[in-house]
């Protein structure tokens, strides 16, 4: 049975270059193993020797875990909507499919609002083709009075009503908020970022193997570096 104490120990022990160890790049949270792992798979891709590829290598890695961060935080910030639930629950696997079904099964305050107003304004046109249909003052008096009731009901809870309800937080919102391009905007150019920083390094990294080629830096120290490969 492998003494699993002891492998934690002997892990931690190995550095990633100098003195750098894998809990100092990663968050508490966050698995130490997978960024050793990338790492690792960076460093049998780019086979670096000595430090200086050692340092560019490690960069890498950093780089293309911030950008795999990136991601990894849009997935949490897009869960923590408080209707991501109903979202999920759709069993949906298509835009398509989605909306209809959060259409279908999220509309009934809305419809319920929408209701209210409709019979408002249509008690409110009938009452005014009766007064335009009658001659008798009292009778219009009356209807006038009953008139301004559905009109005052209008204008002061049931379209304030329906406002709210038709801009009320909703799972079909939360759906389309998760692919707003303003939200994705921001997203792309720190990826576009780290691509560009991304790029700057391979171009170091290939910059010091061809050093290394040239007699001024097949005549440069070897020093050792200690990692956890």
């Amino acid at each position: 049975m492998t003494d699993r104490p002891a492998k934690e120990k002997a892990r931690k022990r190995n550095a990633l270059v100098h003195g750098l160890y894998a809990r100092d790049i990663v968050l508490p949270w966050d698995c130490e193993e997978d960024f050793e792992r990338l790492h690792r798979d960076l460093k049998m891709e780019f086979n670096p020797s000595g430090r200086a590829e050692e340092e560019a290598v490690l960069d890498l890695a950093v780089a293309h875990w911030n950008k795999q961060t990136l991601w990894r935080m849009r997935q949490s910030a897009v869960l923590k909507d408080p209707f991501a639930s109903d979202i999920v629950e759709t069993g949906r696997k298509s835009w398509r499919g989605v909306r209809k079904h959060l259409r279908t099964n999220s509309r009934g305050p809305v419809d319920i609002a929408e209701s209210i107003f409709a019979g408002l304004r249509a008690e409110a046109q009938r009452v005014q083709r009766e007064v335009e249909q009658t001659s008798d003052r009292e009778k219009i008096k009356i209807l006038e009075d009953k008139m301004g009731t559905c009109v005052r009901l209008l204008a002061d809870h049931a379209a304030p009503f329906l406002e709210l309800m038709t801009h009320m937080p909703n799972a079909e919102k939360s759906f389309e908020n998760a692919y707003a391009p303003e939200s994705l905007e921001k997203l792309f150019r720190l990826e576009a970022a780290l691509d560009a920083r991304i790029a700057k390094i391979l171009a170091r990294l290939v910059g010091l193997k061809e050093f290394k080629r040239t007699p001024a830096g097949a005549g440069a120290p070897r020093l050792e570096v200690r990692s956890s490969s």
